[in-house]
């Protein structure tokens, strides 16, 4: 890169940072609160693991690497591994060794920090894409993969149009029946918090406590209680789904119980619920085949994205 320099982020140049992101991650549109929010504010962050390339002052590429430094609630330790998350060179300057230069300065960092694995991007809570989209961004997958980068697997983004949404007759027949057994789903009711944490923390250790806590949170100041819906039998949680906006999800049923029934009414209670609100879409960005198959091809998803994540070894020197 010549006439140009590598720094480590700086917050004055914050605007000229998303814009170039702006300019770039088309199919992602990034302002400046979600950079903020899910970048500055992030506890992990470090200036050092977000390096800016800079020609004649201007701003002509990006890139975010991560290094957790706090541990995720009863997550699993990962503080073997680093995360990337955006990589951005502007149009009229690739293809000039830039993004090469950015991706060694942050898998640079990564190794400073005693990461021994990189991963393109599964970076809880904070990752924009599970990895790259290898439609919008076929250049980038073909970028990653020829420094060393492969293919973990293929997660799939989906939207569903609720104006088509109806419950089919066998779900709200399922739904009766565990009501017999003695199964209930209902929405959020401050009396299930302990029993929902319990689930969660044994079931979907990590952010998914998160999620529930800035939920009903929400809906403690006034926010519908029917953007959180739980499933439950014999006073134990066995079955969580939650929307925000637009976004579906996550939901979860505990391992010992799926099979019967409860995602279906879980999922089809939490759509109607945004149905209702007024929501004319419901979207989420990281499923597998396997379960759209089984679950979400059922109430209308269709796969509006699809992703590879991506790893790498970093060696010690």
């Amino acid at each position: 890169m010549s006439n140009g320099q590598i720094i480590p982020f700086h917050g004055d140049l914050l605007d000229d940072v998303v814009l170039l992101l702006q300019q770039t991650l088309h199919a992602d549109p990034i302002s400046h609160s979600l950079f903020v929010r899910k970048v500055l504010i992030d506890p992990n962050f470090e200036p050092e693991g977000a390096p800016i390339a800079l020609v004649g002052g201007q701003v002509v590429g990006f890139g975010l690497s991560i290094a957790r430094r706090l541990p995720l609630e009863d997550a699993p330790p990962d503080f073997d591994r680093g995360y990337i998350t955006l990589l951005g060179v502007h149009p009229g300057f690739q293809q000039q060794g830039i993004g090469t230069q950015l991706l060694q300065r942050m898998e640079e960092y990564l190794r400073s920090r005693q990461r021994r694995l990189a991963l393109v991007s599964p970076y809880s809570p904070n990752y924009f894409t599970p990895g790259v989209d290898v439609n919008a961004y076929a250049g980038g997958l073909q970028f990653f993969l020829k420094n060393g980068y492969q293919e973990v697997y293929r997660p799939i983004a989906m939207d569903c149009n609720l104006l088509n949404l109806r419950v089919p007759e066998w779900v709200q027949q399922r739904e009766e029946a565990l009501l017999q057994e003695g199964l209930v789903v209902e929405h959020y009711r401050p009396e299930l918090i302990p029993a929902l944490f319990r689930f969660l923390k044994a079931e979907f250790p990590g952010d998914w406590q998160r999620f529930a806590r800035d939920a009903i949170a929400r809906i403690e100041q006034g926010d519908t209680p029917t953007r959180l819906w739980i499933a439950h039998e014999k006073d134990e949680v066995v079955g969580y789904s939650h929307f925000e906006g637009e976004r579906f999800g996550p939901i979860g049923v505990s391992q010992s119980q799926r099979g019967r029934g409860i995602g279906q009414v879980l999922m089809y209670k939490t759509l109607q619920s945004m149905r209702l609100l007024g929501l004319h879409t419901a979207f989420f960005m990281w499923s597998d085949d396997r379960t759209a198959q089984r679950l979400y091809h059922a109430a209308g998803f269709v796969e509006t994205r699809r992703f590879a994540l991506l790893r790498k070894e970093l060696s010690n020197g």
